[in-house]
């Protein structure tokens, strides 16, 4: 495949919803011959959209909570499970 033709399906694919893209993913994993099972795949997408939420809010944990509707002592346990250290929150000036 073309680094064009691949462009152009990830810009196709971005313009999806999530519900959409989610729908894609688990359907290709569903139907691929993959080493990680269910449990690998759904620990594998919570650990990386708490990573990407942790990022988004500067590792404020109290707005990922409330972005999240998790208590932040939940997010700090899954934290833990996957082993995602706590950062220092940049000051803004």
């Amino acid at each position: 495949m073309t680094s064009k033709k691949i462009i152009e399906l990830s810009e196709k694919f971005e313009s999806l919803t999530i519900k959409k893209q989610m729908k894609i993913l688990s359907y290709k994993a569903a139907n691929e011959k993959l080493k990680l099972g269910f449990k690998e795949i759904v620990e594998e997408f919570e650990k990386t959209l708490l990573l990407a939420m942790l990022e988004r809010y500067n590792y404020n944990i109290s707005k990922v909570g409330i972005k999240s509707n998790m208590h932040r002592n939940s997010i700090m346990n899954k934290m833990k499970k996957y082993g995602i250290k706590e950062k220092k929150r940049l000051v803004k000036k």
